[in-house]
């Protein structure tokens, strides 16, 4: 990529100013280590923004703060016997970070096997078959009548609550990678008892919008009758620390089996162990870039007695002090940029491939992150170097005309 960079610089060889003509002539001298230093300051340029790029963009996939109505607090394990009580304890407690928030809602879960899949063109039976369709884990379901906030829709017809039908489940989109159809029958073990229900629509969720939780797996009310079966909750919690700890003791001591998570907590500490992983790779990324700064620094004095020979043939011929620290302004700033483009350039494709194919989480570019790499990597090479110059800059031509 550095070559592919250089190589494009040549039109500007042809210029009519003297500076940014010699400037870039000068990349392409032999003996000028250009590549190595592109290789080695770019590599710096490139883990230092890479890892800010995905830290960036963890933080955003795990924060609950970018909006103003995500829940920070869960409750679990609540039994049917405790819905009434628990209920009450929310509709007492200040929720929110104004303490007005609204009671959240108590949503049914049950855990349940895919035992069985049928269709016209679906036919995934036995433990074996539903294990390689990625189907044999265990789900957590719900029952509801209606959507939820954070889902939508793409195929079929959700049902109407105004019909009396037989059992119905509605499976998020991503089931269709593992096999499943509109249309199929799909028949779960919930508790020993199997459960045959046909999938009359799929849905998408938004992952990030956890308000309304997100469920595989939705079924249609009256389905699990007689079931026994627990409920969770996804709730703001109140605004002060104190406070939070009240409600959870109060939530608590009267109802033992619930367990009450306070999710700011792990998203803070989740943000601390990024910002020392950062740190971390903030130093190896660092050390890349003094390893550059030192090869450009060794390139400089490698070529210093060509770069006498000529700004003393160059000043004889009348270019003032002035012109030559503007030609290496142009020379080391374009080797700066780029170093800062193939760094940050990386750092993209870097940032994609980590948050998208191993983390699976959504990739947001991080425009002013590589944008600064490219700018501070651009300044770096370009002070490095022409300080490194000042000794030519300053040696009088005559002494260099004189010793050749």
């Amino acid at each position: 990529l550095s070559r592919v960079l250089v190589e494009g610089l040549k039109p500007l060889e042809a210029s009519q100013w003297f500076p940014l003509r010699h400037a870039a002539l000068n990349l392409r001298r032999p003996g000028y280590q250009t590549r190595v230093v592109l290789l080695a300051v770019g590599l710096g340029s490139f883990f230092i923004v890479g890892i800010r790029s995905v830290q960036e963009n963890l933080v955003t996939a795990f924060s609950l703060e970018l909006r103003e109505d995500m829940p920070d607090m869960f409750m679990m394990d609540i039994q049917e016997d405790q819905v009434e009580g628990v209920r009450g304890v929310l509709e007492e407690t200040a929720l929110g970070p104004d303490g007005n928030g609204p009671v959240p809602e108590l949503l049914p879960v049950l855990r349940a096997r895919v035992v069985g899949v049928t269709g016209p063109e679906t036919d995934i039976q036995g433990r074996e078959a539903v294990r390689k369709a990625r189907l044999g884990r265990e789900y957590t379901v719900t029952y509801r009548e209606r959507l939820a906030e954070n889902e939508r829709i793409i195929d079929g017809r959700f049902w109407d609550e105004t019909e009396i039908r037989g059992p119905e489940v509605s499976i998020v989109d991503d089931l269709l990678e593992r096999g499943i159809r509109l249309g199929d029958l799909v028949t779960v073990n919930v508790l020993g008892r199997e459960i045959v229900a046909p999938v009359t629509s799929v849905r998408t969720v938004d992952w990030d919008d956890s308000r309304a939780g997100g469920f595989m797996f939705v079924f249609r009310p009256g389905t699990f009758d007689g079931a026994p079966h627990s409920y969770i909750s996804f709730l703001q919690g109140p605004a002060t620390r104190e406070d939070r700890g009240v409600f959870q003791s109060a939530v608590v001591s009267q109802f033992p089996n619930v367990s009450v998570i306070d999710g700011s907590e792990v998203i803070r500490n989740i943000r601390r162990v990024l910002e020392y992983v950062a740190v971390a790779i903030t130093a190896v990324g660092s050390i890349a870039m003094i390893v550059g700064v030192l090869i450009l620094v060794g390139s400089v004095a490698m070529t210093k007695f060509q770069r006498l020979y000529e700004s003393a043939v160059f000043k004889t011929l009348g270019a003032k002090s002035s012109g030559l620290v503007v030609m290496y302004v142009f020379e080391y700033g374009l080797l700066g940029v780029i170093a800062g483009t193939v760094g940050s350039g990386g750092s993209l494709v870097l940032t994609w491939l980590l948050t998208r194919q191993v983390l699976d989480i959504s990739w947001t570019p991080v425009p002013l992150t590589t944008g600064m790499g490219v700018v501070l990597t651009a300044i770096t090479v370009l002070a490095v170097g022409v300080i490194s110059s000042i000794d030519v800059l300053r040696q009088k031509p005559l002494l260099t005309l004189r010793a050749e």
